[in-house]
């Protein structure tokens, strides 16, 4: 096994935590709705749109970097979405609309960059022992984003906001200075004379194809449970879960994801699918019934199946993979997943102005836990996440 230098794992670190941080910024918007919406005002199409319009440009940056010519080498792109993501955060400093769609886009071309990015550079450094590593911090960095801005929200004050998102912006430079230093020695002395190969592609099998649509499906509830709860809990009277609910479906989800070994140990069998199906079920019924703990039972099973059925199915689909095709996998794991929730809540602020969005939600949800009930049939299991003979570090 090839020794990993401490200045290997540093960078690694430090790579985790700009992606998690990007992610976190741009999941820091959502508890802040309820209040946004008043403020600036937001309809419930402009709620969607602060949403669409982030993961348009995620996926668009994807594509771009993914797909064309255009080769951004991992360390270069995670730099690159740092400095983005600390204009984003002082364009969302302010409650003008245009200036927080804008700042939303941004957020989401930090996203692009950082996701293929940060995998890479982990990956590359951590060898089968990052592959876990990569596939978590997307959530764990929601739901940091995610509490400190539920703090802030507590507050009520649009203030609070600014001075969070100011904040957020000296924390990416200084997350990007300490990458600027890192990188250039982190990299082996014959590599940086004939510098970094372009990444490579793997052609994508129908088998593949069906674990991205899996992932798909879960990250869209995932995404709209984050966006609209707050805001459907507020309206149906029920403070508890308005100010807990999305806060405990993220820690379930980043829980469950950090504790995959023993859980793989002690339910192999597992896939998420079926927690995640209860989730969503019980979630409605916990709005028919406006009863706050059943809502928050609801977004724990929810966040805690999604997360697991996600991530197994990035590990199984990257597991075995050079590090050069790391980043290329994700960024087509990431543009599926993306595409498919902001589609789903594109189309939910849609209906919403035309149908209540608790009736609109309420039968999304709904198909969801169908859905998920029949996906677990063919779906990745914990067992099924080796990275090899060995069993190296997959999970």
């Amino acid at each position: 096994m090839t020794k990993i230098r401490p200045r290997e794992r540093a960078l690694a670190a430090f790579a985790a935590i700009a992606f998690g941080f990007v992610i976190a910024g741009a999941n820091s918007i959502n508890p802040l709705l309820p209040m946004l919406r008043v403020e600036v005002p937001l309809t419930p199409l402009g709620v969607s749109l602060t949403f669409v319009v982030y993961v348009s440009a995620a996926v668009a940056t994807l594509l771009v970097v993914g797909f064309s010519r255009l080769r951004v080498t991992p360390g270069s792109a995670v730099v690159a979405a740092l400095l983005i993501a600390a204009l984003a955060n002082l364009l969302l400093a302010s409650s003008n609309e245009v200036q927080l769609l804008v700042g939303r886009a941004a957020t989401g071309v930090a996203v692009g960059l950082a996701t293929g990015g940060a995998a890479g550079l982990v990956v590359d450094a951590l060898k089968g022992r990052g592959r876990g590593l990569a596939a978590t911090g997307n959530l764990v960095g929601a739901v940091v984003g995610t509490a400190i801005a539920q703090g802030v929200a507590a507050l009520e004050t649009i203030a609070g906001a600014m001075s969070m998102y100011v904040a957020g912006a000296a924390i990416a430079l200084l997350l990007a200075l300490a990458l600027v230093l890192l990188l250039p020695r982190s990299l082996p002395r014959a590599a940086r004379k004939r510098g970094v190969a372009a990444p490579t592609s793997r052609r994508l099998t129908r088998g593949d194809v069906r674990t991205i649509a899996r992932a798909a499906v879960v990250w869209t509830g995932l995404s709209a449970g984050v966006v609209y709860a707050p805001t459907v809990f507020s309206d149906a009277a029920m403070p508890l879960a308005q100010f807990g609910g999305s806060v405990t479906m993220l820690v379930a989800a980043a829980v469950a994801q950090l504790a995959s070994v023993p859980l793989g140990r002690l339910l192999p069998a597992a896939s998420g699918h079926l927690a995640f199906a209860v989730g969503c079920a019980l979630a409605v019924t916990s709005v028919l019934l406006s009863n706050n703990p059943l809502a928050l039972l609801a977004m724990a099973l929810l966040g805690a199946g999604g997360a697991v059925a996600y991530r197994t199915s990035l590990v199984h689909l990257t597991r075995g993979a050079a590090a050069s095709q790391q980043s290329s996998l994700a960024s087509k794991f990431a543009v599926a997943t993306y595409a498919a929730s902001a589609s789903t809540v594109l189309a939910i602020g849609v209906l919403g102005s035309v149908v209540r969005t608790e009736v609109v939600l309420a039968v999304f949800a709904t198909l969801l836990s169908v859905a998920a009930f029949c996906m677990h049939l063919g779906a990745p299991r914990f067992r099924d996440l080796a990275e090899g003979p060995t069993g190296n570090g997959a999970l």
